[in-house]
This record gives C-alpha cells, sequence and structure tokens, in this order.
C-alpha cells in the first residue's frame, strides 16, 4: 500500500469538508479498483481510531467524510465556521424552504437554469437531498437545513404525541423577496 496515496486521500477528506464517495476518490488518486481504493480509505480510517485521534474517519451511505469525534465536538464547535454558500445558492433553498418536495424541473421553470449549479452546491453541502423521480429529482430539505434556518428546531420523534419540528414556513423569508 502507497503511503501517499493515503496521504492524498487524507487530504482529501480534510480539505473537502463534505462526504466523498469512493468514485470521486478514484478520480482523485487514479486507483481503479474500488476494492483496493476501499481497503485503503479503511486503513486510513482505522489508523485515525488506533492514535486516539480528535478527528475520525467515518462512513455512510458509500461516502467518508473526516470530522471531529463526537465526544470531542462539544468541547471545540465554538472554533467551528457557519457552513458557507453562495448567495444564488442562498436564494434557491430559501424558495426551497416554502416548495419542500418540490421537483427540480419545476424549480428551473420558476428560477431559471442557474440552479442546476445552486442545487448541486446545496446539495453537497448537505441542505437538501436530491431523489430521481421520473425524468426530473425531487428536492427535499434535510435535517442539516432545519438545524441551521429553523429557529428552535425539535428532532424528528416518531410519536405523534410528541412534539416534531415546527412548520419549516415559520423561518423563511416571503416569496417577494425572492421573485426577481
Amino acid at each position: 500500500m502507497n503511503k501517499e496515496e493515503k496521504r492524498l486521500i487524507e487530504a482529501a477528506l480534510f480539505i473537502s469538508g463534505r462526504s466523498m464517495s469512493l468514485e470521486e476518490i478514484r478520480t482523485l488518486t487514479g486507483i481503479g479498483a474500488l476494492g483496493y481504493l476501499q481497503s485503503v480509505v479503511e486503513e486510513l480510517k482505522n489508523d485515525y481510531s488506533e492514535h486516539g485521534s480528535g478527528l475520525e474517519i467515518s462512513d455512510a451511505d458509500g461516502k467518508y467524510e473526516m470530522r471531529v469525534r463526537p465526544e470531542m465536538a462539544g468541547r471545540v464547535k465554538q472554533f467551528a465556521q457557519e457552513a458557507e454558500i453562495s448567495k444564488a445558492a442562498l436564494r434557491t433553498l430559501a424558495y426551497l424552504s416554502k416548495h419542500d418536495g418540490m421537483l427540480k424541473s419545476e424549480l428551473v421553470k420558476k428560477i431559471g437554469t442557474q440552479v442546476y449549479t445552486d442545487v448541486q452546491e446545496l446539495v453537497e453541502s448537505g441542505f437538501v437531498r436530491s431523489h430521481k423521480s421520473g425524468r426530473s429529482s425531487k428536492l427535499t430539505l434535510t435535517e442539516k437545513f432545519r438545524k441551521y434556518f429553523v429557529q428552535g428546531a425539535q428532532p424528528v420523534v416518531p410519536d405523534e404525541s410528541q412534539q416534531t419540528l415546527p412548520a419549516v414556513s415559520e423561518a423563511k423569508p416571503q416569496e417577494e423577496e425572492i421573485s426577481e
């Protein structure tokens, strides 16, 4: 196993600030064998675990990300920077907040073709989830969106008798503010 490959993957996970798929890591490293690539990432993940680092490499849904260990997060969170997204993406996100579950094709009709870039940025930043729906994609807001933008948001609880998230529209700008 090449140490330079591990170092490159480690640097990419650190600097990206988001989850990366094995396909993205393959493009970065040029390693064609996904099984081998996965073993390199797993070895890197174990290195962080064995050394008792304040960071860890986690994996979910086939994507890997470097993050602060949960037991350390509370002590260092005041140093974290807010997620930055472009003004155009923020405008698109504001529109989606009023129309959760909208098809991307409908969003393009309402706002214009620049939403393709905006949606990609919002998906990568974790505020929106995109699911294939026919020939288009259905766009839904994520829990991360609710934590950042819905004041006093509660975790979603399966028991309907308990309090759930407040209506998303409570924290959104008026539609007139985003129309041009």
